[in-house]
């Protein structure tokens, strides 16, 4: 039993020290101590302070010599009618900056090729990520939307010694469990929730805060780290209340909301959902200012949501509508390639895709070395700014707020 509860206690020991330091200053991102879940409290150690090391074998295989092309995996939802235009924006800034490596002269004179499988089935992603690494024999894998999917590719990267890089999934427990083959590109749902936590309870000066939520699992996860930040700030939530996704009446939460006397409303869900929710706010007279989780910064929340969207502040992931001219170029490549503008998922899909290019340029066709040349790159300046990775893999960089003006997103002033 001794042998069983000493690995228990390091675990258990392993997490705290995790969690000690979530939202601190350094690695973290820089973020105020008052949201750290210990305060000013020192851990005996941050496993983010350098990258996750890889000791095992496989740097010492010699190159393939007989291939005629580089083969990077994709992986995301191609008929799943709630994530198809997510998985189509993945693919498609992919392929752009694929498109790209390959003008310049692919890798050593051998085109780049993208493999793209489904995720339409979560469970089956374990079955098609698989597939890639080793049927296609793919290099290096990106995908894919959901978190509960690239959990399951994770298991299958890591057991295969394959880089996994993922373009959206924001749950922070993807990179907290010391595996040095998985890399994030978006900021996760941690320190989202810290910076609206953080805009609306400090800079605000809101006091009764209720928050309302899709049962998806991403939803689940964003909004239960928004409901810590709100305790650690001390304003605990009002209400924290669910709907089912899909579900076609919000009566009943809205009448809770209304009898709590809520300041302020936080939507996190899907953003044709959020679009619906929003107008039966209005519809009902509620005046309350409404805060966004990032699936609300997309221009199908505002497609939908139409004059009914205006002044609601959501946090995004990155700037996308910043004054940038390597942005600029980008958004004009793309809608020239697609005709329609790029979303935060086609960047995000871009600079990843660039990302892996640039690590199998210097690694080599090698895994083990793919691998070690992401985890060299500390900082990457793409599309959607500057990426940043902590020793963990995840993407350190500050989320923006931005509120919806004249049927735009324009960056929060105060932000």
């Amino acid at each position: 039993m001794y042998p069983f509860f000493k690995l228990t206690f390091h675990a258990l020991l392993g997490m705290l020290l995790w969690n000690s330091n979530a939202g601190g200053v350094g690695p973290s991102g820089g973020d105020s101590l008052k949201v750290a879940p210990y305060g000013d409290l020192k851990p005996y150690a941050d496993l983010r302070a350098k990258p996750y090391e890889y000791h095992g074998p496989e740097r010492e295989l010699a190159e393939p010599t007989d291939l005629e092309e580089v083969r990077i995996g994709l992986f995301g939802p191609l008929k799943r009618t709630d994530a198809v235009l997510q998985g189509r924006s993945m693919r498609r800034g992919a392929e752009l900056a694929i498109a790209e490596a390959n003008a310049a002269g692919g890798h050593r004179g051998k085109p780049f090729e993208p493999v793209f499988r489904s995720d339409d089935q979560i469970w089956g992603s374990a079955r098609e990520v698989a597939r890639l690494v080793y049927e296609d024999k793919v290099w290096a894998v990106m995908g894919s939307i959901g978190s509960e999917s690239t959990h399951i590719a994770e298991q299958i990267i890591t057991k295969a010694h394959v880089v996994l890089i993922g373009p959206a999934s924001t749950d922070p427990s993807l990179t907290q469990i010391n595996i040095p083959w998985m890399f994030r590109c978006m900021p996760n749902d941690a320190h989202i929730a810290r910076v609206l936590g953080t805009y609306l309870f400090q800079d605000r000066g809101v006091t009764k805060v209720a928050a309302i939520a899709s049962n998806a699992s991403d939803s689940r996860i964003g909004v239960s780290e928004f409901e810590k930040t709100a305790r650690r700030l001390g304003r605990p939530l009002a209400l924290s209340l669910k709907y089912d996704a899909g579900a076609p009446d919000f009566s009943r939460p809205l009448d809770l909301i209304e009898r709590a006397g809520a300041e302020a409303l936080v939507v996190w869900g899907r953003p044709e959902e959020a679009a619906r929710l929003i107008r039966k706010i209005r519809a009902r007279g509620m005046t309350q200012p409404v805060f966004g989780g990032p699936a609300l910064a997309f221009p199908e929340f505002l497609k939908r949501a139409g004059t009914f969207a205006e002044g609601v502040t959501v946090a995004a992931p990155c700037d996308l509508w910043r004054d940038d001219p390597r942005l600029r170029t980008f958004r004009q490549q793309f809608s020239e390639r697609y005709g329609a503008p790029p979303d935060i998922i086609a960047a995000y899909a871009y600079d990843g895709m660039n990302l892996l290019i640039r690590a199998i340029r210097a690694g080599g066709l090698n895994r083990a070395k793919i691998r070690d040349a992401l985890a060299e790159i500390r900082r990457f300046h793409g599309v959607t700014g500057e990426i940043r990775f902590d020793g963990s893999g995840s993407n350190v960089s500050p989320p923006v707020l931005v509120v919806v003006r004249d049927g735009h997103f324009c960056k929060q002033a105060s932000n």
